[in-house]
């Protein structure tokens, strides 16, 4: 009885110690499940972020490509407008101007002297001019000794003047103007005594101004401001504007003009100065010894409303069908939107912002969307669709051993590429035999074509199945290592002799370069493996190639010191640093692009590898930019 006692708690005890081992191996597994499961979601997770990413990027393409189509536009615009100003004489900012005519010149009223003011600005306010003095006048009311000429409309003129004054002392021009009024003896001294007040800070900042100009213009050596000559009837006409009477009776000259016959006057590119209403666009005439401030005034909206008249109706928010449009124009100053078509409540994404093109630079165009990527549901069913198989896959093969999973992969990735390798030679080799079987190829030439097709399939589908003979060779050591004394060189020669052809049909120049010292050396090698190894280092090097800009493979033959090896360089598009050493193992491919992109059952190299190391050589692999190249270094030659 004691002994069937004794024996059941032997049993119960072996029985819960193996229920014990069992349950920490399968606690270890699931472990091990879990953190591959990890690992691999990782990626997944991170492929899907990229990749809804770039869906993101790839639907908001056009719009971009749109936005910058609209600021090269509105560049254009801005461009054109002001060409026309900059083309415009200096003396065209006085209310009289000397015009050529057959046989001499006359004095005629301004262009833009007339009223109502016609101009290719939208939101015009008006053209000014400051003389040295700091007086501010405007072509559309006469000054100094014309300014008691009856005009049509001079209170509506008057208030131009006064608009245009009240604007520059706001933006910064410290001019005060005088009254549009035939002068009499009190208001005359009053509009001196204000014009000695500003005279000197007008003057400094008009100065400041020019040195800043000419400092960037320094930096920009074409931009060099334009001459006007000066002519006497010209400067005449120029000149009465800038004559008064004083309470004598006398005339008196604002500005000195002394000696200005036959000079040039030196006229500068625009500038602009922004605020919230108002643009002001203003240039530097330096005519003899005296600056003069010219330009007109813009309201800020109109003007720029009107450079982007083409886009606005699409940025109203005007419903099209069921759908608002979803793009939104604006522009900014000072981080400050101004003028902005479109609904902004629903803006998403920022497709542009960039500075307008100078003098506007001050002023940021920015193009939003409302319209979110489409796509994104898809996107994230199938990320969520993946790591269901994957979790199911990894729960199918729970009570699989660690190296047992990694085997079967490796023979499951062989087995797929090795069946997609054999069937693309077969397919082709079939089709062509069937054209030639049923004769529906006339043409002679064709006829040959297709048999070297099938030619040229035939030896490709040999290479790969003797490829595959010898890695089952290799990794049984069945290789029969046949070490000669034999030349490289002549191993090199023949191989080209042998394979060149190859390399041509695929479009691709095959060079062989050696040291002269090689030429004559020999070694303990075994040709048939360094055949196999050239074979195998150049059809990778045209599989990986085929897309690169050089279609050229070298192979050299070097000695540096007593180090003696075989080089075969591709313009392809090289290796990751980081899978340098992975691409040796057996089945490996390198996980990008170019591979996703490239046929091939990921045993080139491992076989290259393994024959390199059963003959006493290395390999080495590195990257040349553009390209890879890859050396076999033959046993040393002190040896």
């Amino acid at each position: 009885m004691r002994e069937v006692s004794i024996n059941k708690i032997s049993t119960y005890l072996s029985s819960k110690i193996k229920a014990l081992r069992s349950l920490i191996l399968a606690s270890k597994d699931r472990l091990i499940f879990v953190a591959i499961f990890i690992v691999i979601a990782i990626p997944v997770i991170v492929l899907l972020s990229h990749s809804y990413a770039q869906l993101q990027t790839s639907s908001l393409f056009g719009y971009k490509e749109h936005a910058f189509s609209v600021l090269q536009n509105l560049n254009k615009n801005i461009t054109a407008d002001l060409a026309i100003e900059d083309r415009r004489s200096y003396a065209d900012y006085r209310f009289i101007r000397s015009v050529p005519v057959f046989g001499g010149e006359e004095i005629t009223m301004s262009e833009l002297a007339e009223f109502p003011q016609r101009s290719h600005y939208v939101g015009l306010v008006g053209h000014f001019q400051l003389d040295p003095a700091g007086n501010l006048s405007t072509p559309v009311l006469p000054d100094g000794v014309l300014e008691s000429i009856p005009m049509v409309d001079r209170d509506r003129r008057v208030a131009i003047r006064n608009k245009i004054s009240k604007i520059l002392n706001t933006s910064g021009f410290s001019a005060i103007s005088s009254p549009a009024v035939t002068p009499t003896s009190s208001s005359f001294d009053k509009g001196a005594d204000t014009t000695r007040k500003n005279d000197s800070r007008l003057i400094d900042q008009i100065y400041k101004q020019d040195l800043d100009i000419a400092s960037t213009r320094k930096k920009k050596k074409s931009n060099k401001p334009r001459v006007e000559q000066i002519t006497e009837t010209g400067d005449f006409a120029f000149g009465v504007e800038s004559t008064k009477l004083d309470t004598t009776g006398l005339l008196v000259r604002l500005i000195n003009t002394e000696s200005t016959h036959s000079m040039e006057a030196e006229i500068d590119f625009f500038q602009a100065i922004v605020d919230s209403n108002y643009i002001i666009f203003h240039r530097t005439v330096k005519r003899g010894h005296d600056l003069f401030i010219q330009g007109f005034i813009v309201e800020a909206r109109a003007y720029l409303t009107n450079l982007v008249k083409n886009e606005i109706e699409k940025y109203k928010g005007v419903t099209k069908g069921n759908q608002q449009d979803p793009l939104v124009l604006a522009f900014f100053h000072k981080d400050k939107a101004f003028v902005a078509f479109g609904e902004r409540n629903n803006i998403t994404t920022e497709l542009l912002s960039e500075s307008l093109q100078a003098p506007l630079s001050d002023i940021t165009f920015k193009m939003y969307t409302t319209q979110r990527a489409p796509g994104g549901e898809f996107v994230f069913f199938v990320g969520f669709l993946m790591l269901a198989v994957l979790a199911i896959g990894l729960i199918s093969i729970y009570h699989v051993t660690q190296s047992r999973v990694k085997l079967a992969a490796k023979r499951q990735d062989f087995v797929s590429a090795i069946t997609h390798e054999l069937k693309t030679p077969l397919t082709a080799i079939k089709m062509y035999a069937e054209l030639l079987q049923n004769s529906w190829v006339a043409s002679e030439e064709k006829k040959q074509k297709y048999y070297g097709q099938i030619a040229s399939e035939a030896d490709r589908l040999s290479r790969l199945i003797q490829n595959v003979l010898n890695l089952s060779k290799l990794d049984g050591n069945r290789w029969n290592v046949q070490l000669r004394m034999a030349k490289p060189k002549e191993v090199l020669d023949d191989f080209i002799s042998t394979y060149s052809k190859n390399v041509e049909k695929q479009g691709f120049e095959l060079t062989v370069s050696s040291d002269t010292d090689a030429n004559n050396i020999s070694l303990m090698i075994d040709r048939d493996a360094i055949m196999q190894i050239l074979m195998n280092l150049v059809d990778n090097s045209l599989k990986f190639s085929k897309n690169a800009e050089y279609k050229m493979i070298n192979v050299e033959l070097r000695i540096k010191g007593t180090d003696m090896y075989l080089a075969v360089r591709d313009y392809g598009p090289g290796i990751p640093p980081s899978e340098m050493k992975k691409v040796f193992q057996e089945f490996y491919r390198v996980e990008n692009e170019m591979t996703r992109q490239t046929s091939g059952t990921g045993i080139g190299l491992s076989m290259v590898k393994k024959l390199c190391t059963l003959c006493n050589m290395n390999i080495e692999l590195e990257n040349a930019n553009p390209g890879l190249r890859t050396k076999i270094h033959f046993p040393s030659l002190s040896i």
